[in-house]
């Protein structure tokens, strides 16, 4: 397990050297806009969220990974559940609710609801290994229980996570062993509720207009932000302009974040581009292949192959919004995009992974 330990942390710290780098990269263009802001107060505020992050990593790996589960059902998902509750009724921004406000520091919740969701449905999903599968069991209670998480982020409003955490319910259903056709009945049963949805306007308004002009740009209409996106992509060529040097990124509203993909491929190019995807496939593999060979338990394995699943979808989608073949999302590249829930939500997750492989460790040492 030696050689898995040292190529995840290669991978992250590849993750991570990209975020700083281009964090403050991508925050000169801000500052430029804008006076008030510092290209260093933004790498500032991702390196104090790494350095908690890191702290709630090493406190999860502290406990055992049998420890979280036992405690997934009685504790982390509950105070999930009263966290996302509490958001509705604070204060809110541009009319969203989804941030508890530290003073020093903003939390959304959200993110580290994914985290909990995982480690919920993988423990269920390895109890229900003993019974004999049905709809009921294996669709519906776990779709009952990932819908209180999803339905509070939806009326934050916050559609984009809703989704995310929409898909990874059906990822865990579907390395947890369901049937196909009773997902695809599960899939059926969301695309209607979507429609009912848009009929009776449960979706924001802005939000209708984020997917009517991803789709209005097949018929020739320009999208500010994805035409920017792939200015700055194409521009960057084989190797880039240079680090610092992009002139396009000057013109993406939320470079630093949503749009960072666009930013590493004007300064870095194809080669930079391809350097970020090869670490990204080769994370969710080591961390599956990890996962399979050194979890002790069944939930163990289904978290960590979830866990590289929730990266590899997360990526996935950020990269096809700055690609233009998605509407924009607001979904950060993961470890890399600038957020600090993001980065502490996904710190404690990875956190999760080790602390779920030393089980094995410390079992094998025990002496028979």
């Amino acid at each position: 397990m030696r050689r898995s330990y040292f190529a995840l942390a290669i991978y992250a710290s590849v993750f991570l050297a990209f975020g700083f780098v281009f964090i403050y990269s991508a925050g000169i263009s801000m500052e430029a806009r804008n006076p008030y802001l510092s290209a260093s107060d933004f790498l500032f505020k991702q390196l104090v969220a790494f350095g908690v992050g890191l702290g709630g990593a090493f406190a999860v790996v502290y406990f055992r990974g049998s420890r979280h589960f036992k405690y997934v059902f009685t504790a982390y998902y509950p105070l999930m559940i009263a966290l996302l509750g509490v958001v509705l009724l604070l204060p809110g921004r541009g009319g969203s609710r989804r941030w508890i406000d530290l003073g020093f520091f903003s939390l959304q919740v959200s993110e580290f609801a994914k985290i909990v969701l995982l480690l919920l449905l993988a423990k269920y999903f390895a109890d229900l290994k003993e019974k004999k599968q049905t709809i009921i069991n294996s669709v519906l209670i776990p779709f009952a229980l990932a819908l209180p998480l999803i339905g509070l982020v939806f009326i934050q409003p916050d559609l984009s996570t809703a989704g995310i955490l929409f898909m990874l319910t059906l990822m865990m259903m579907l390395i947890g062993g369901v049937k196909v056709s009773y997902l695809i009945a599960i899939v059926s049963l969301m695309i209607l509720l979507v429609v009912v949805g848009f009929l009776y306007g449960l979706i924001e308004p802005y939000q209708l207009e984020r997917i009517t002009a991803f789709f209005s740009s097949f018929g020739g209409e320009e999208h500010e932000q994805i035409s920017y996106s792939l200015m700055a992509l194409s521009s960057g060529g084989m190797t880039g302009t240079g680090l610092g040097l992009g002139i396009v990124k000057y013109y993406i509203p939320v470079s630093y974040s949503d749009f960072i993909f666009a930013v590493i491929g004007e300064e870095l190019g194809l080669i930079g581009v391809l350097i970020l995807l090869i670490a990204y496939v080769g994370f969710g593999r080591e961390l599956i292949v990890a996962g399979i060979r050194g979890a002790n338990s069944t939930a163990g394995k289904l978290y960590i192959s979830a866990f590289a699943l929730y990266v590899l979808l997360q990526a996935s989608v950020n990269i096809a919004v700055n690609l233009g073949l998605f509407p924009p999302t607001g979904i950060t590249l993961p470890f890399v995009s600038y957020g600090g829930s993001s980065l502490i939500s996904l710190m404690i997750g990875f956190g999760l992974v080790f602390s779920i492989l030393s089980d094995k460790e410390e079992t094998s040492a025990e002496p028979s």
